[in-house]
């Protein structure tokens, strides 16, 4: 039987999924500086694709829980947003820019890097995610539910304009850095969320309309591999199949995700992206400096161990980053509260 709580549960494993996705992608990308791809790296690297996909519409569901669902005013939003996003996307920039260029931020040129996410491959996203924060508070009395199916067609006309026939950055960026790449998939998110009863209660009713999904998603799956075009996290096509995707998973791990006793961690998802990247770097310049790396890669069950160790570690990390944070976040709460409560004690005192 649907319930939100199972459906927030099948959703923050998906977002697991896709962290991991996100991992393989880049692991694959730098296997090809070692050796010439082969079709497991070709396969894995198109796969690894939905991972953002799945991201941007997670991210667009929950905001839209954030300011639709829980009514978030405008600070208590942002706040969030500032402990969770922005203050370690800025720290994750820095941190790339002395590992990269063995140095620190110091002139104009440098921290406008930092800004835009340019210190690593893998920033534009949050660079981008940063503008959709922003948006989608700023419209959310004008985008609702009631206009959402209208409102998407409009967002699906202007990603694809943007990709196909504008088609370029401002300030030396990529395309990928604004919001207008991804505004479609990311309010999918917003459009699941709406309709998440309706869709999954339809589907628990009606198997074949799940099992079609399910076979969908199979066959696109197995398009986008073996097409000679290379399908990026941004066509439109790319994306649609992608939601099928996610739909027909959190479906299916709508009956199982309770005997899997998820606890949901916030920010996990979040660290594992932002830190992926320097653990694939010193993993692989470890190896380079005390294996030979390239054997690693050319034998695909110790390179598929490789890849997961490296994973494991960046979730155990990760999963630290987040309780710390979490736990710090927490304590200084309690620590106003309790200022709070005495300071209206003393008034009382003093009346």
């Amino acid at each position: 039987m649907y319930s939100d709580k199972r459906l927030f549960s099948s959703l923050f494993l998906m977002q697991l999924l896709s962290s991991f996705l996100v991992l393989a992608g880049h692991y694959t990308a730098d296997v090809d500086d070692y050796i010439e791809w082969t079709f497991w790296e070709t396969t894995l690297n198109q796969i690894s694709r939905y991972g953002t996909v799945i991201l941007a519409i997670i991210t667009g569901f929950f905001t839209a829980h954030s300011l639709d669902g829980k009514k978030f005013s405008g600070t208590r939003f942002f706040k969030g947003k500032l402990k969770y996003i922005y203050f370690p996307f800025l720290f994750a920039s820095v941190l790339y820019f002395i590992i990269m260029k063995k140095g620190i931020p110091t002139n104009e040129k440098d921290w406008q890097d930092v800004l835009t996410g340019q210190t690593a491959g893998h920033l534009y996203f949050i660079f981008m995610l940063c503008q959709y924060y922003v948006f989608a508070y700023l419209f959310r009395r004008l985008i609702m539910k009631k206009n959402i199916l209208l409102v998407i067609t409009l967002f699906f006309v202007i990603q694809y304009m943007y990709i196909h026939i504008i088609a370029h950055g401002w300030f030396g960026l990529g395309i990928r850095h604004f919001l207008p790449t991804w505004i479609f998939t990311l309010y999918l998110g917003h459009l699941l969320y709406w309709y998440r009863k309706p869709m999954f209660m339809f589907m628990e009713k009606h198997k074949i309309v799940l099992i079609g999904l399910l076979v969908l998603s199979g066959f696109t799956m197995y398009f986008f591999v073996m097409s000679s075009k290379l399908y990026t996290a941004n066509h439109l096509i790319f994306v649609l199949a992608t939601f099928a995707l996610l739909v027909s998973s959190a479906a299916i791990l709508h009956y199982i995700v309770d005997a899997l006793h998820l606890r949901f961690q916030k920010g996990l998802t979040f660290y594992i992206y932002l830190l992926h990247p320097a653990f694939i770097i010193y993993a692989n310049k470890f190896m380079e400096t005390n294996f030979t790396i390239e054997w690693i890669f050319h034998h695909k069950a110790i390179s598929a161990l490789y890849m997961l160790s490296i994973y494991a570690v960046t979730f155990a990390v990760s999963a630290i980053c987040a309780q710390l944070v979490n736990r710090g976040f927490s304590w200084l709460t309690s620590q106003k509260q309790k200022k709070a409560t005495n300071a209206i004690g003393a008034r009382k005192l003093d009346g």
